[in-house]
């Protein structure tokens, strides 16, 4: 796994846009926004470009523009514009590109999970679930710092007071894997399907009713990428009922030989902490503690 060069300050940020558009004044505010933090921005002509719930003209423009960022030597870090939905329809157009020679920060969440699992796997880069263009127009203090000190570098870190369906469970280790559960049960079946044997699965959810939650964690587990995972965090599930999927989630785990945490605020919630995919992640039950440490591997 190749760990990016930390985003500098007074460095270069691109945004991009993999999926969904955005209002143009958003647009504007989150680069002003970046402004104000000292960086140089960038905002790709796909940005300010829509057809009904995609960004740009197409899919290969979305491509290309994540691409062009990529290969440019100005610029220092990609931020994802937002997620909704047309990750998956771009990965194709990656085809013959080397990601992996470009390594630098790519940031983002929901839907951009696919662009995560993609880069992680395909290309042995790793990535950052972290905030986007709204997200951090909240002004919310939490969620803009672990998201800048873990673009600059602060990969190593301990997430505590962790809560464990089982604490008396050993602990595990493995790569970190996974992202929006809607979009990680997309890749099934596909060229991009994610891989959990030996690692640590990630998974948050946005917007489902408990039915549908459950229908993803029973494919999940009926495909076999539950019981190859080492061990499993749920980060937020900002869902219809909160309570009754709760209760879903504590049945589905609560009996797992393996240890799984939850209730990681990292999701389509607030504050929400940034987790680099890719990183060895340990789980450490009988501490309730979560220890993440970055890959320093070289190009």
């Amino acid at each position: 796994m190749i760990e990016p060069k930390p985003l500098k300050k007074g460095g270069t940020i691109a945004i991009v846009a993999p999926a969904g558009p955005l209002d143009s004044d958003i647009i504007f505010q989150g680069e002003e926004l970046l402004q104000r933090m000292g960086f140089e921005v960038i905002v790709t002509p796909s940005c300010f470009e829509r057809i009904n719930y995609l960004a740009g003209h197409s899919d290969k423009e979305r491509a290309e523009d994540i691409m062009m960022m990529f290969a440019d030597d100005g610029v220092d870090a990609i931020l994802c514009m937002r997620g909704g939905y047309g990750s998956a329809r771009i990965v194709p157009y990656f085809k013959d590109f080397k990601f992996e020679n470009y390594p630098k920060p790519f940031i983002g969440y929901s839907d951009v999970t696919y662009l995560h699992l993609f880069f992680n796997q395909s290309h042995q880069l790793m990535t950052y679930h972290g905030p986007m263009i709204k997200d951090l127009l909240l002004n919310d203090e939490l969620t803009t710092c672990h998201c800048l000190e873990t673009i600059m570098g602060e990969t190593t870190f301990d997430i505590i007071d962790v809560p464990y369906y089982n604490e008396t469970l050993r602990p595990v280790s493995g790569t970190l894997v996974g992202g929006n559960l809607t979009m990680i049960c997309t890749t099934l079946g596909t060229p991009y399907e994610i891989e959990t044997r030996g690692k640590i699965l990630f998974i948050e959810e946005v917007d489902e009713p408990t039915y549908s939650v459950d229908r993803l964690l029973t494919q999940l587990s009926q495909s076999g990428k539950l019981e190859e995972a080492e061990g499993i965090i749920l980060g937020d599930f900002n869902v219809h009922d909160k309570e009754e999927t709760q209760q879903l989630l504590e049945r589905t785990f609560k009996d797992y030989k393996k240890p799984v945490a939850h209730h990681i605020p990292s999701g389509h919630c607030r504050p929400m902490i940034t987790l680099p995919m890719g990183a060895e992640v340990t789980l450490i039950p009988h501490l309730n503690r979560i220890a993440i440490r970055g890959k320093k591997t070289c190009l």
